[in-house]
């Protein structure tokens, strides 16, 4: 072999030598990871330590019903194509009103009495990581979420010798979330997630007149523990 072809080889041969020595990039598989999903079923929604204005005492602090939560998300499925197994996702909830009744509001005589309802929405960015249990039909997760809930009450007061009156107002404050489940693989774009989570719902304000005014502001004053099933299509 002549000296000019021998050289020619071998140079040919150094960007294959060169890329060897490089970390590969992550291998892309050509499945699918976007999904959008449907969300419902009942959150065991309950409040505590509500408080009235000028430390007041209110006859009922606390209230716990069934109320309904539904929704939606859309996320990506890390898995898939980086074999990490994280999902993350961005979700909005709605949850049913849940009733509290202060008759009478204030313990102090005369005070009036108060009916009302407490709305909530969530919108939260979750992350659920996966488990492999060695089974393609199925595996276990653990999820945390962090965002934003918007409540809104509407109530009826009636103070001692007067009319009633209608009252709406409406707060914003941080909402968070952790939970377990698992996912079901119903078919080849098709899953199915069963979690049961804790959801604080942040402060709720009723937004009275001055010195007539409650509210539940603390750290799991205002929460719901949910069992929510989700139907994800990918694509």
């Amino acid at each position: 072999m002549s000296r000019s072809v021998l050289f020619a080889t071998l140079l040919c041969g150094l960007p294959t030598i060169a890329l060897a020595q490089d970390t590969p990039p992550p291998r892309l598989d050509p499945d699918k990871g976007w999904y959008f999903s449907g969300k419902g079923g009942p959150s065991f929604a309950s409040l505590s330590g509500v408080q009235a204005q000028n430390g007041a005492a209110t006859t009922e602090d606390s209230a716990a019903n069934v109320v309904g939560a539904f929704g939606m998300a859309g996320g990506y499925e890390w898995s898939y194509r980086y074999h990490v197994p994280l999902r993350t996702e961005l979700e909005f909830m709605n949850r049913t009103e849940l009733t509290y009744d202060a008759s009478p509001m204030l313990s102090t005589p005369g005070s009036g009495a108060l009916a009302s309802t407490v709305q909530n929405i969530t919108t939260m960015a979750r992350g659920y990581w996966h488990f492999p249990v060695g089974s393609r039909a199925w595996w276990p997760f653990v999820s945390a979420g962090l965002g934003w809930s918007h409540n809104t009450t509407k109530s009826q007061y009636t103070p001692s010798g007067g009319t009633m009156s209608k009252q709406k107002a409406s707060s914003d404050d941080l909402a968070w979330s952790v939970g377990a489940g698992a996912t079901f693989k119903l078919g080849p774009d098709v899953m199915n997630d069963v979690e049961l989570r804790y959801v604080d719902l942040g402060k709720v304000d009723w937004g009275l007149p001055a010195g007539q005014d409650i509210q539940a502001d603390g750290l799991g004053h205002f929460g719901a523990t949910e069992l929510v099933f989700s139907i994800r299509y990918m694509f």
